[in-house]
């Protein structure tokens, strides 16, 4: 979640939204659950089926929380490096933690390959080798955190990390806007959906679904960040309105049912091309839940989900090379036991699963707090260069 600007009126509260909050962090478990390699009743439901479309409720997360954070605190290119700073330390360090491990198990590949431990998988190319997606070009654009921005042919690496890298550089768009074409007025966002909807049209023609990643996921995140940004000129604007003041919880516990109710639905049953249809879906969630008035809402914010908030981006990184050894664990050593079809029989692929999340969880809390906390730390008293702070600051 985006640090706090700095504020001129240091009593000013900062917004925090309990429930996108909590619902991060179960959004984040069932990425963790759709990246499985082995078959469950779970990854294997409609929902998790048509998953893909489940992140851009990121982008619009973010979208909407940064606007409403920054909306009036990013006027200079010093506030924009200060912002950039911020958004920096919170991405990178666990990014080039995750991406040193990925390259470990790469190198441990070739190593257990070249010393007779393994054999070749039909089809399969080894890392660093001609054809192999893990090469030392897609290493460098990953140390760059430019790998989804069309520049590889493929996802490498620690697959999840390509929505760190578009995000990331749609933050340079966000700031641009805020110091140059800030949006103030009615037209001014009416102008963004249109460039959302303008983003998503084209895509639909480009792509069969919203499973976008390496080579036009910027634009994805594009449209779906500018989404949020739209949702929270919605929010401020309704946000103190008589109808939502006077709204009691039965009323609210009832709008967030069917809001639940419409988005599950809309995963469910809207494949393929259809999925181009998220804007609305995902601008609806965000808006009916960052009141914090329902039931649902509630749940949400109690200290389970508040703590798979706070461990999400962790549990986002880091399952998926725990997904990778659960498969070799589940593929080459319990299949020996059970037969190849172990995962078939009854509840085996979801019982798997228990032990999968435990040791996502328990790694994700320490790199929550061995490799988060202590990284963005660092990276937040870094200082500027004197030539290159003058460079930027003060020409």
């Amino acid at each position: 979640m985006a640090n706090a600007p700095k504020q001129n009126n240091p009593a000013m509260p900062r917004p925090f939204f309990g429930a996108l909050d909590g619902f991060r962090g179960l959004l984040a478990v069932f990425v963790a659950i759709y990246h499985t390699y082995w078959p469950s009743k779970l990854n294997r439901s409609a929902f998790l089926e048509n998953g893909p479309v489940i992140i851009d409720l990121f982008f619009v997360f973010s979208g909407f929380l940064l606007f409403t954070l920054y909306r009036n605190s990013i006027n200079t290119r010093s506030d924009a490096m200060g912002f950039f700073k911020r958004r920096f330390a919170r991405l990178y360090p666990l990014h080039l933690f995750t991406l040193f491990l990925f390259f470990l198990f790469a190198c441990s590949r070739v190593f257990m390959h070249a010393a007779g431990f393994a054999t070749l998988d039909p089809g399969e190319v080894l890392p660093f080798q001609p054809g192999a997606r893990e090469s030392v070009y897609s290493l460098l654009t990953n140390l760059t955190m430019t790998h989804s921005m069309g520049l590889n042919d493929s996802l490498s690496f620690n697959v999840p990390s390509w929505t760190v890298s578009v995000e990331f550089f749609a933050y340079f768009t966000f700031a641009a806007m805020l110091i140059w074409a800030p949006p103030k007025r009615t037209a001014h966002f009416g102008l963004i959906g249109l460039g959302v909807v303008a983003v998503y049209a084209v895509l639909s023609q480009l792509k069969p679904n919203m499973d976008i990643t390496y080579d036009f996921g910027f634009w994805r995140c594009m449209a779906g960040f500018y989404t949020g940004v739209i949702g929270a000129g919605i929010f401020s604007k309704i946000k103190h309105s008589k109808t939502v003041e006077n709204m009691g919880q039965k009323t609210a516990t009832a709008i967030e049912l069917a809001t639940v109710a419409m988005c599950t639905a809309f995963v469910i049953y809207c494949p393929g091309k259809l999925q181009f249809l998220v804007a609305p879906f995902v601008l609806t969630f965000v808006l009916v839940f960052a009141f914090d008035k329902g039931g649902v809402s509630k749940l949400m914010m109690t200290r389970l989900f508040k703590y798979l908030a706070k461990i999400s981006y962790s549990v986002y990184m880091v399952h998926m090379l725990i997904a990778v050894v659960f498969n070799i664990i589940g593929s080459r050593i319990l299949s020996n036991y059970f037969g190849a079809d172990w995962t078939s029989m009854g509840l085996n692929g979801d019982l798997f699963l228990i032990p999968y999340l435990i040791c996502v969880f328990i790694a994700s809390h320490l790199t929550w707090k061995f490799v988060e906390m202590p990284g963005k730390k660092f990276v937040m008293g870094m200082k500027w260069p004197g030539k290159l702070r003058r460079a930027i600051f003060e020409t």
